[in-house]
C-alpha cells in the first residue's frame, strides 16, 4: 500500500488534492442510487445486485395483472363495436395488403406473443439483470400503452376484412387450425394499432435497459417476426404496424424517458406499484361485467 501511495503521489499538488486522488471512495448501492450504474453508458444491462423477495421479486405479479387488464379492455372495445359501429378499415386497406399471401407458419410467432412478457421476465431473472425499480417503469408504460390503444380503437374503429376463409385454413393442417383459433379469439375490430406489434416493438426498444448487448439482436428479430406474423396470417393491415410504432414512441418519449431520468417511481413502495396494476385489472373487469351484455 505504501508503495502504491508513493507512486500515486505527484509533486506540485497540494496535500488535500493528493489525498483526494488516493482515497478510495465507497460505491453506493444500486438500490439507493436507482438504476443508474446498473447499465453502461449506452444502457448495457449488467448483473443486478441481490434483492430479497419482499423488496422486489413479488412485483413481477404485476405482469399477469397488466396482461389481464389489456385483454379485458381489448375484448370490451371489440364487443362495443360489434353492437354497431362505423368502420374505417377502407382508409387502412392498401393494394399491397390484398397481395400478401397467407403463410401458416407465421401463426407461431403470433401465438408466441401471448407469453412474451413471461419470457422477458425469465430472461432478466436468469441473466440477473432484473431490477424491480426499472421494471416499474415498464409496467406503467405498458398501462399507458393500453390506454392509448383503447383510445385509438374507440375513436378509429376498423374491422379486418382480409382474413383467410375456412376453406383455405383447412388445407394447412394443424397450423391452419391454430390460425382458426387465433381468429376466433381475436375480435375482428381493434386492428389499428396492433397490440401484438406494439408490445414486440416496446420490448425491443426497452431491451437496451435489461438485455445484454450481445442478446439485443434477439429482441429485434422477435419484433420483426411478430410484425410479419400479423401480416402473413392476414390479421392486420400494413398501417396497423406503423400505428403500433407511433404509440410506443409516444409513450416512450412522453413518459418513460423523462420519468426514468427523474426517478419519479423510485420513491413508490412495492405495495403502491402493485396496487396500481391490480386496480387497473379490477376496473377493466368491472367495466367488462357491467358494459358487455
Amino acid at each position: 500500500d505504501s508503495a502504491r501511495c508513493s507512486r500515486a503521489w505527484r509533486p506540485g499538488l497540494s496535500s488535500r488534492r493528493q489525498a483526494s486522488r488516493i482515497a478510495v471512495r465507497p460505491v453506493a448501492s444500486s438500490l439507493s442510487t436507482g438504476v443508474k450504474g446498473r447499465h453502461g453508458k449506452d444502457g448495457d444491462a449488467e448483473r443486478a445486485p441481490e434483492i430479497s423477495i419482499l423488496s422486489g421479486y413479488w412485483e413481477l405479479l404485476c405482469i399477469p395483472a397488466l396482461l389481464i387488464c389489456h385483454r379485458l379492455c381489448y375484448n370490451l372495445v371489440g364487443a362495443l363495436h360489434a353492437e354497431g359501429s362505423a368502420d374505417y378499415a377502407s382508409l387502412l386497406l392498401t393494394g399491397l395488403d390484398t397481395q400478401i399471401p397467407y403463410v401458416p407458419a407465421f401463426v407461431l410467432p403470433y401465438v408466441f406473443t401471448w407469453g412474451y412478457a413471461g419470457v422477458i421476465a425469465a430472461y432478466a431473472l436468469y441473466f440477473r439483470t432484473y431490477d424491480h425499480l426499472l421494471f416499474r417503469y415498464f409496467y406503467i408504460s405498458f398501462l399507458l400503452m393500453t390506454a392509448v390503444e383503447c383510445l385509438l380503437w374507440l375513436s378509429f374503429p376498423a374491422k379486418i376484412s382480409i382474413r383467410s376463409g375456412p376453406e383455405v385454413l383447412v388445407l394447412h393442417g394443424w397450423l391452419g387450425e391454430l390460425t382458426a383459433i387465433v381468429y376466433a379469439n381475436a375480435t375482428p375490430w381493434n386492428v389499428f394499432p396492433s397490440a401484438h406489434v406494439a408490445f414486440a416493438y416496446a420490448a425491443w426498444v426497452l431491451s437496451v435497459y435489461f438485455a445484454k448487448r450481445e442478446h439485443r439482436w434477439l429482441f429485434l428479430a422477435i419484433f420483426a417476426l411478430i410484425a410479419l406474423s400479423v401480416l402473413f396470417i392476414r390479421n392486420h393491415f400494413l398501417w396497423d404496424i406503423a400505428g403500433s410504432v407511433l404509440v410506443v414512441q409516444l409513450v416512450y418519449r412522453a413518459f418513460f424517458l423523462p420519468a426514468y431520468r427523474r426517478r419519479l417511481l423510485h420513491g413508490l413502495s412495492g405495495v403502491a406499484v402493485g396496487a396500481i396494476c391490480f386496480a387497473a385489472a379490477a376496473v377493466a373487469a368491472l367495466a367488462s361485467l357491467t358494459i358487455v351484455p
